[in-house]
């Protein structure tokens, strides 16, 4: 008979580190898990290096049996979501646990209380401090290679959620696209009529340092403008978007980002980039000695594009752009080799956006649900 599971809060560096490697140990004969580097799970983690803490509070925890640390959790409270939507709502993410019931239990339990005593009336999750951080546990789509960006888990969690009383709050579905031999010829046409009609000119900053020195605020500025009214949304704080410049700007290749410019004023964007999960799990978690390699080669080589985050401001929407700026990722696409695209996760009622891929052979792949819990 096992051991029942204690719960610590994490507290030191090493704990820490800990924290970071359960999954690595729980995840290690799964080959649709893509490991995160283990840097970037500590820049995320770490309060002195996440600007997301200026405006936050989070806990960390670990479940152990004896001497092994089985499960985590973090506990956040967002003071900027509590304002913003009038809602004492804390949040649960980082979950990992193995196939116990009573560990899932005590890792939710102990998250649970420490916001219940923090005046938190709801839970909600899997969530980070943004809608940028890992959301969602999958509920479909156990059998496919997830992206780096996508939510990965084995079935037996979303049980253990719905047995410890939660339910779904909102649900994610992620498309998986066929790039055509050409682009159909309806959306060159258009396109065509768009651009004319719109004046709106769509292209690629070459130059990633200019890229991110000329666009990146703006990019981020307009996402904080566009996803406004989305679930779960936060605006971006200045130390928050020099943060996500640098992790997404900062590496992505400058041909797999679209911008969209009326005038001199940005009105729309797109981030993509080549699939890189098979050289997230040949890297193993860390870029040296051989990781960076992995991922420079993986750059260069796949044959999938990966949507990540598009934005359109609010006073150009249903004007075409987002199929523009789809349309140029196309044409990107097509003359790189690319065979497939993945949209990653989207709000399963935002028609406008899924009515884009119905344009292509694409087929629904994975659904991931955000579930909530009343703690009061």
């Amino acid at each position: 008979m096992c051991a029942a599971p204690h719960v610590t809060p994490v507290a030191t560096s090493r704990d820490l580190a800990r924290f970071i490697e359960v999954p690595y140990r729980l995840y290690r004969n799964d080959p649709n898990w893509i490991p995160p580097l283990r840097s970037d799970e500590r820049r995320q983690l770490d309060a002195k290096s996440n600007p997301a803490y200026d405006h936050s509070e989070a806990q960390l925890f670990l479940a152990w049996r004896g001497a092994t640390p089985v499960g985590r959790i973090a506990a956040i409270i967002s003071r900027r979501y509590i304002e913003r939507w009038h809602r004492k709502c804390g949040r649960f993410g980082w979950f990992e646990c193995e196939n116990d019931p009573a560990t899932a239990d005590a890792l939710y339990g102990t998250a649970e209380e420490w916001l219940r005593e923090r005046g938190m009336e709801e839970i909600s999750g899997p969530l980070g401090f943004t809608d940028l951080d890992p959301t969602g546990f999958l509920v479909e789509g156990f059998d496919e290679l997830p992206t780096i960006a996508g939510s990965y888990n084995p079935p037996y969690y979303n049980d253990f959620a719905v047995a410890h009383g939660y339910a779904k709050e909102v649900e994610y579905v992620e498309f998986r696209t066929t790039v055509p031999d050409e682009l159909p010829a309806k959306v060159a046409r258009l396109a065509e009529v768009l651009k004319k009609r719109s004046g709106v000119r769509v292209f690629s900053e070459r130059n990633r340092k200019t890229l991110a020195a000329t666009w990146g605020t703006e990019v981020f500025q307009l996402l904080n403008r566009a996803y406004v009214d989305l679930y779960g949304t936060t605006e971006l704080s200045k130390r928050q978007i020099e943060f996500y410049i640098e992790g997404y700007l900062g590496h992505v290749e400058p041909e797999f980002i679209k911008l969209a410019v009326h005038g001199e004023r940005l009105v729309g964007f797109v981030i993509a980039m080549p699939n890189l999960s098979r050289a997230f799990q040949k890297a193993r978690g860390r870029l040296f000695p051989f990781g960076f390699i992995h991922l420079l080669r993986g750059m260069k080589t796949s044959k999938v594009l990966d949507f990540y985050v598009a934005g359109v401001s609010p006073e150009y929407r249903n004007r075409g752009i987002d199929l523009l700026m789809a349309y140029e990722m196309g044409k990107t696409a097509l003359a790189r080799g690319m065979t497939h695209a993945e949209s990653n996760r989207e709000m399963e009622e935002n028609a406008k956006i899924q009515a884009q891929w119905k344009l292509y052979d694409r087929r629904l792949h994975r659904r991931s649900w955000v579930y909530t819990k009343r703690l009061t």
